[in-house]
């Protein structure tokens, strides 16, 4: 099959302090699906912009039909300061969609970028993320809350995130998925807006390109484009993934008290309930406090950081969604 056409569309964000977010569009000459992919929203996470990298040499020879439109970066301006917001915004800019073009930063670039991905009347978002150092990658579905086709939408987005090869995690339970403002997430905003099928993928350690973690990404994002019927490039199950559940993300138990954790438990090994999953410790090593699980689970991430303060949640579990 011949190689399919590449454009570089590049155009101006009018937000203060970010010049431009550049698009590169690979687009096939049979007519199919439009898929969009975004990364580095949050500026430390750089694991989708080697990603984009790797689509835009590859996808002219895999591309077998529809389109694909690539954003390297959602935020430049945190990206060349390493930070996860906006620079001048202490807003996180995923829970500012669809925007506001009179609001603050990060809502004029939340505004900005969503009108500029609902032009290409995308039939799918591919939204790319990282979580921490010591964590599996996994696939993230959003909670379906609004909408007339709502059941449809959560079951088109729950094959593609399969297609991952990634473990599967649904959102936090309703309640708290609203009160967190996590519709107001660009793929939430889409899910339970115009009703487009999303999935968001975490691989990788933040602030630098990690080249494991890009070709997990890689494989992965390729895996959810075979189930879309643009490329032929199925992903094999990761060997880090969890089968079962259905799983739902969860803040692991509390600690009382600040000083040293240890998290006990490898990410994604089943624990049963009870099971001791961190341990909070004084510098010279006398334990202060055991945290059980509260239900059985595991352990999807661990904090990016050795001396925890107190009442910050131990790690980022996932247990069984609905019960």
């Amino acid at each position: 099959m011949s190689p399919s056409r590449v454009r570089v569309q590049r155009h101006q964000v009018a937000v203060p302090g970010i010049a431009e977010l550049p698009v590169v569009t690979v687009q096939s000459e049979t007519p199919g699906p439009v898929v969009v992919l975004t990364a580095n929203l949050h500026g430390d996470e750089c694991t989708g912009v080697g990603v984009v990298h790797r689509l835009r040499q590859l996808l002219p020879e895999l591309l077998e039909r529809g389109t694909v439109h690539l954003y390297p970066s959602l935020n430049p301006g945190g990206l060349r300061e390493g930070s996860r917001g906006v620079p001048g915004d202490e807003r996180d800019p995923n829970r500012s969609f669809p925007g506001d073009p009179d609001g603050t930063m990060a809502e004029r670039l939340a505004h900005s970028a969503f009108g500029d991905i609902l032009a290409r009347s995308p039939d799918l978002l591919i939204d790319l993320h990282t979580d921490a150092l010591r964590a599996i990658p996994y696939a993230i579905l959003d909670r379906v809350v609004r909408g007339a086709n709502k059941r449809e939408v959560d079951a088109r987005c729950h094959v593609l995130a399969e297609a991952s090869g990634l473990t599967v995690l649904r959102e936090y339970p309703r309640p708290r998925y609203l009160r967190y403002n996590l519709d107001r997430s660009l793929p939430g905003a889409l899910v339970n807006g115009p009703g487009i099928p999303a999935v968001t993928l975490e691989v990788g350690p933040r602030r630098s390109l990690d080249p494991a973690a890009v070709e997990i990404a890689l494989t992965a994002t390729l895996g959810v484009l075979t189930a879309a019927g643009l490329v032929t490039a199925a992903a094999p199950p990761h060997p880090s993934r969890v089968q079962g559940g259905p799983w739902r993300r969860e803040s692991g138990p509390r600690v009382g008290q600040a000083g040293v954790l240890e998290v006990v438990p490898t990410p994604g090994v089943i624990f049963p309930a009870g099971e001791i999953i961190a341990r909070i410790r004084t510098l010279d090593g006398r334990t202060l406090q055991e945290l059980a699980a509260p239900e059985p689970g595991f352990v999807v991430a661990v904090p990016d950081r050795c001396w925890v303060p107190a009442a910050s949640a131990c790690a980022t579990l996932a247990v069984r969604d609905g019960i």
